[in-house]
């Protein structure tokens, strides 16, 4: 694993673990949760915040420098090997393997998943990828604890133009944040609107972002356009915009993109595929129908915040599929369920019963 930065690093995140992304990462990960909240105010539209109080969908919040780097030495206690602080700069694909060129020096391989993030080099090099379906202007900062809430509840609002507003309260601080996709990478006019989005939302829990360091990043969602797979490259997580449309929830997806690229590689491996190039169509099957509604969803809260909070407020059934979708009782998050209970199966070992 080539990281670019040395580790422990920070990475800019809300730090948010659903529930269906704690099924799927070590306990040494967990270990690093800062506060769990299962305390939701939703806002937006002509009336009152809707609350929920659901436990089945309890959030972790963690940092991201520990919390990587617990699945860091994950990997390397699994046998991978780690080289932080090197730079893959330069990736060439052969017919005979992948020609991997660091500040270092280059080695040849058999396979590469590039999970460099958005804009991802190594798709840029190899002519993969293409535009998201929908990407997302965030803008982050970390500010103290408000003392207008309770210190276990998170707040989403559904108020900003192309996106929503976030409040993640963790350990000593709080993340809050604006993220819309109405914000182009040069339309300052924009980015400007959306910060005072931000400046708007956090005065109103009693918070001035004046007091921590706003960053940015873009979050890519729905799935890339173009190609996210060659005979012996694939492209996982942010680049191949595995990020959830509505909420712009990363960890999970990328996860999956992980198990599903680990099974291809294997059947690669194993001869039972010819090269890697059917892990797009595996990853599009996979999540493309959950993306897909959550586009929908997010559609529908841009055009009337109003009619989705009523209904969230109103309809049982709404609430259910909310609570389903962050818990990950539904497809494809549901998988691991087709383990034998009481076994060690994993969710790749379940994806692959599914495949059969």
């Amino acid at each position: 694993m080539f990281e670019t930065r040395h580790l422990p690093r920070g990475k800019i995140c809300g730090g948010g673990l659903t529930p269906k992304a704690q099924r799927l990462v070590p306990q040494a990960a967990l270990d690093t949760v800062e506060r769990r909240i299962h305390q939701v105010e939703i806002q937006g539209g002509r009336f009152g915040p809707v609350r929920l109080d659901a436990p089945d969908a309890e959030i972790a919040m963690v940092p991201r420098a520990s919390f990587d780097l617990a699945l860091v030495q994950a990997a390397a206690t699994a046998g991978a090997e780690i080289r932080d602080g090197e730079r893959a700069h330069r990736v060439v694909e052969e017919h005979h393997g992948v020609t991997i060129e660091t500040q270092r020096g280059s080695m040849l391989v058999d396979v590469v998943v590039a999970a460099d993030g958005d804009p991802s080099a190594v798709a840029r090099q190899l002519g993969l990828g293409g535009t998201a379906r929908r990407r997302s202007l965030a803008l982050n900062v970390d500010l103290p604890l408000t003392s207008a809430r309770p210190a276990e509840t998170a707040v989403l609002s559904f108020t900003v133009p192309g996106g929503y507003a976030w409040y993640f309260p963790k350990g000593h601080h709080a993340s809050v944040g604006v993220g819309s996709n109405h914000a182009g990478a040069r339309d300052k006019a924009a980015v400007a609107s959306l910060r005072h989005s931000l400046s708007s939302f956090a005065a109103s829990l009693g918070l001035d972002i004046n007091d921590g360091h706003v960053t940015g990043h873009w979050v890519p969602q729905g799935l890339r356009h173009g190609r996210i797979a060659t005979r012996r490259v694939l492209l996982a997580g942010d680049a191949a915009a595995t990020g959830d449309p509505l909420l712009g929830e990363g960890i999970a997806y990328a996860i999956i993109s992980g198990v599903v690229a680990s099974c291809t590689i294997a059947d690669m491996d194993a001869r039972l595929v010819a090269d890697l190039r059917v892990y797009d169509a595996r990853l599009r099957t996979l999540l493309g129908p959950l993306l897909r509604r959550l586009e929908l969803a997010t559609a529908g809260m841009q055009r009337s915040a109003t009619l989705g909070l009523l209904a969230l407020r109103l309809s049982p059934w709404v609430r259910t599929y909310a609570v389903d979708v962050v818990s990950g009782r539904r497809s494809p998050f549901a998988l691991d369920a087709l383990a034998a209970p009481g076994s060690s199966s994993s969710l790749a070992d379940a994806y692959r019963m599914l495949r059969r």
